[in-house]
């Protein structure tokens, strides 16, 4: 053979090893065609994404593999358009060999101009990238925990279906749940415990809002459901009405049988709002009323309840201004021994010195507090400020137990024996002279937390008083279980203890019940001096009221103190 021939067929072959690496090396697939389109070459990308092997293919037209084309039937009609256009982009989906799904962006060209000559094609592997744009998808529109519908997309739907029924002049309901309590089963049974809890309850009311059009999940414990072409109220309100009754059928969770309730408030589109933000506001405040009534109900929003809500939300905004500014003050109405006529305590109230309005009572802004996290700093406010008083009272010669009032979500507050423990010791008070009112339906609501908390206090040697004693639960098991030092007697069974025969059973059964428990009783509202004589001749330890002084501030106890003729008379 010709030399010259020669070196041009090693030419040649060095540059077809050279394409041949070139083509490997891309990341891209690529498959060459004849003018038929036919596969006459394919790289290993092309084969990484398909699964298909280089062997199998070859010969095989590309119309022929199950690929599907984006806006296109077929690949022929692919070809088609390149023919004509000289390329063609788009989108391939397809299925690998091992079963999975693939996607790509794909390019086809002519290599040259002459329409006879071959085809390449370019597939772009859009596989990972799609799948994180639906997990980034679905991460911005349904709750990880639930897998409802977030809040999101929640205001589309709720959107759609306000224009759907503006269209058709029917009403839209929103419903808005939550359940009762759950913190408290969250803090008793574990987070994992409940957000398993608020699978199943997921699980439950999709299969019961069957007329839904959508179930979300709000946020938290709270659902939100959204159901369309309402023609009358007295539907929506039996379908509510039914769910809020079946909620309570215990719902089984790792082998526990868990109690929940529900309180649901309804909004409807057009009458309580044209907007997804006014009707989920105003569902959400007929919610939190009929949590106010008692939970397990529900209610629909009124123009009435927005106005309180108004009000309520108002409040709790200069309640925090108060915190921060100082505003508040301890009034303290003395306790007295009834055989030795001698002050032996004083109970801390709390008054708010509202700029403007004076000096007020705690029914005017306590609920507040107590329904929102206020009540923990407003608490915390109240046993330093009643321990650092305490100790004023002990240097100036009056040795008091100061009695302190703690709410329920006081009482579950985690840091509350730290807290107790740090004002005793910042304030030198003597941690006997502390004592603690804790009211029977506080204790109860937590009363594995409740016993040990209460038990830690007193090892530390703070006392326990059960406030408002005999308006709930009134077990003898319970004051068992709980360290407690006095029952005091609610002042609604005081005030007719002169002339109701049951106010009478009742009192002197408590003050049976505390002597044979080895506990004080303690009379709250005495006013008169029959009343008096009466809870002397039945030898109640303790009592408070008008009778002997209302509550008073720190500057007027210390009168009230140094006056002698304030001990009561034989």
């Amino acid at each position: 053979m010709n030399k010259k021939y020669e070196e041009k067929i090693r030419e040649l072959q060095e540059k077809l090893r050279f394409l041949s690496k070139l083509v490997e090396s891309i990341r891209e697939g690529l498959v060459i065609l004849d003018d038929s389109g036919r596969i006459r070459g394919a790289n290993r990308a092309f084969s990484q994404l398909t699964g298909l092997k280089i062997e199998e293919v070859f010969g095989f037209p590309l119309k022929d593999l199950d690929l599907k084309w984006e806006g296109l039937p077929t690949f022929g009609e692919v070809l088609e358009v390149v023919r004509e256009e000289g390329t063609w982009e788009g989108e391939v989906w397809g299925v690998h060999r091992n079963g999975s799904s693939f996607s790509s962006d794909a390019l086809v060209s002519r290599i040259s101009d002459d329409p006879n000559q071959k085809y390449v094609v370019l597939f772009l592997d859009t596989t990972d990238r799609r799948s994180l744009e639906a997990s980034l998808t679905s991460l911005a529109y349904y709750d990880p925990t639930t897998d409802l519908p977030n809040r999101a997309l929640l205001h589309e739907h709720l959107a759609g279906a306000i224009a759907r029924a503006r269209g058709a002049g029917l009403m839209v309901a929103v419903v808005f749940v939550d359940i009762d309590n759950f913190k408290l089963i969250n803090d008793s049974l574990g987070h994992h415990t409940g957000d398993k809890l608020l699978k199943c309850f997921a699980k439950r009311m999709i299969s019961f809002f069957e007329s839904a059009t959508m179930v979300s999940r709000f946020g938290g414990d709270e659902f939100v459901v959204v159901i369309e072409d309402v023609e009358s109220v007295e539907r929506i309100e039996g379908i509510v009405g039914s769910f809020v009754d079946s909620a309570s059928i215990p719902i089984e969770v790792e082998e526990k049988q868990i109690y929940v309730t529900v309180s649901a408030g309804i909004s409807l589109y057009p009458v309580d709002g044209s907007d997804p933000q006014t009707l989920l506001r105003n569902a959400d405040i007929a919610m939190h009323h009929a949590k106010d009534m008692g939970k397990n109900s529900y209610r629909f929003y009124t123009e009435e309840l927005n106005l309180k809500v108004n009000e309520r939300f108002t409040l709790e905004l200069r309640l925090r201004e108060a915190i921060a500014k100082d505003e508040f003050l301890l009034y303290y109405q003395p306790q007295f021994d009834l055989r030795t006529g001698k002050v032996t305590g004083v109970e801390a109230l709390i008054r708010w010195n509202r700029a403007g309005e004076g000096v007020l009572q705690p029914a005017s802004f306590i609920h507040v507090a107590e329904d929102t996290d206020l009540i923990i700093p407003i608490g915390d406010w109240v046993i330093r400020k009643a321990c650092e008083d305490g100790k004023r009272l002990l240097d100036m010669g009056f040795p008091l137990r100061v009695s302190v009032n703690i709410s329920a979500k006081q009482l579950s507050y985690v840091d509350l024996l730290s807290l107790v423990e740090e004002a005793i010791s910042q304030t030198s008070f003597s941690p006997s002279m502390l004592d603690l009112e804790i009211t029977e339906s506080a204790l109860m609501k937590n009363k594995d937390r409740a016993r040990t908390l209460l038990t830690e206090l007193k090892k530390r040697g703070v006392t326990v008083s059960i406030d408002d004693f005999g308006t709930s639960y009134s077990s003898l098991n319970y004051l068992k279980y709980f360290p407690v030092d006095r029952l005091k007697i609610d002042r609604s069974f005081i005030a007719d203890i002169t002339s109701d025969p049951n106010d009478v059973a009742i009192a002197t059964t408590i003050i049976a019940i505390a002597h044979n428990l080895g506990l004080k009783a303690v009379a709250e509202g005495v006013e008169t001096e029959d009343q008096l004589t009466f809870l002397k001749l039945w030898q109640c330890d303790e009592a408070q009221g008008f009778l002997f002084s209302p509550p008073v501030s720190f500057e007027n106890l210390l009168k009230v103190l140094k006056n002698r003729s304030i001990a009561i008379n034989d």
